[in-house]
């Protein structure tokens, strides 16, 4: 249980540990799908479930979309991804063209339901729960075993009390394996642990494939059979996420009042930073006592440069002797991460 009021920031990094693409992995994927050649109207090459889509789309709005060039488009993505930091920031670059964004966006989340089917945290033989031996190496067991410990059995709910999780991607890996952990440790069922789980707050400032809970919007995970279109449309690029102020708002204030603040795989790029940074440097100090962050394969000066984005994010100061709290970076995975600092993130 943590006793002080903790923010986890998470990253792609911190879903690689369960089996999802990051990086050079997930474009590389992306290009695959989104790399059409057609030869008399039959896909020679990229994935058939987007190009139906795109045809769909097309054919419920020809004029919209009359003399599109979105197969060229495709081809377009599928090389510009060799020399792009992510799909964020291409489809940042390209944001007022309809077509990349479509496109781009179809591609994510074809390759995100795809790897959530190959992932760990994926029902085994469609209906088995993953086993947890299966994760037994990852974060998301050190964060339940801090999560849980102290919560009386009678209240499981409480774990959840001083904890809230800003989510960068687009997968649903921490809920899934969240209401999985409540089951097994506290001996409750699906329908009280996803109650616990639907009630903790996860912020996604560039969308998600979908809930995982039962009602609207509905999309199991890993799912075989999805609308890739409806998966494609709850998906936000930068430019869209920081035209959604409540959202933005409501990243800030919790960022703001964090006493621990810890960011999971993160790749602190500017646009992200920028979403969570109060525009001026506010009057109250933000209430941080302690910045924690992976920063596995930074050099000792990107080092330094993250812990300067950190504070100019929280305060719009320098670190200096007078900084108020502190900042410490893990050069290594989410998972030893836990064991590093176990007793920092359980601090008053």
């Amino acid at each position: 249980m943590f006793k002080s009021r903790t923010v986890f920031v998470v990253g792609a990094g911190a879903s690689a540990e369960v089996g999802l693409p990051i990086g050079k992995e997930l474009t590389t994927r992306i290009a695959d799908l989104v790399d059409f050649h057609a030869e008399f109207d039959s896909l020679t090459k990229g994935d058939w479930k987007i190009y139906e889509t795109l045809k769909r789309i097309i054919r419920e709005n020809p004029d919209e979309w009359r003399g599109n060039k979105l197969l060229v488009s495709g081809r377009h993505i599928a090389e510009a991804m060799e020399m792009a930091v992510s799909i964020d920031t291409f489809l940042e670059s390209f944001a007022n063209d309809r077509e990349r964004v479509l496109i781009g966006k179809l591609g994510i989340a074809k390759a995100i339901i795809d790897a959530e089917a190959k992932s760990k945290l994926v029902a085994r033989e469609g209906y088995k729960p993953f086993k947890l031996r299966d994760v037994a190496d990852t974060w998301y067991v050190s964060l339940a075993q801090q999560l849980f410990s102290g919560v009386p059995a009678e209240t499981p709910e409480v774990a959840f009390e001083n904890v809230s999780f800003i989510v960068f991607n687009y997968d649903r890996c921490l809920p899934v394996f969240l209401i999985r952990a409540l089951q097994l440790y506290f001996q409750i069922d699906d329908a009280r642990a996803q109650e616990i789980v639907r009630d903790v707050r996860f912020l996604h400032p560039y969308g998600s494939l979908g809930t995982i809970f039962p009602g609207a919007g509905h999309v199991p995970y890993g799912a075989e059979s999805y609308d890739l279109r409806q998966l494609s449309e709850q998906i936000n690029t930068f430019s869209e996420s920081a035209r959604e102020p409540e959202l933005v708002d409501a990243m800030r204030t919790d960022v703001r009042a964090a006493e621990t603040l810890v960011f999971l795989g993160f790749g602190f790029h500017d646009q992200n930073m920028q979403l969570m940074s109060t525009p001026a440097p506010p009057l109250d100090e933000p209430m941080a006592k302690r910045v924690l962050a992976t920063v596995h394969g930074l050099s000792k000066s990107d080092v330094e440069i993250v812990k300067s984005l950190i504070a100019d994010m929280l305060s719009g100061k320098p670190i200096s002797s007078s900084t108020p709290y502190s900042i410490s970076t893990f050069d290594g995975k989410c998972a030893p991460f836990f064991g590093e600092y176990w007793r920092s993130l359980t601090a008053d």
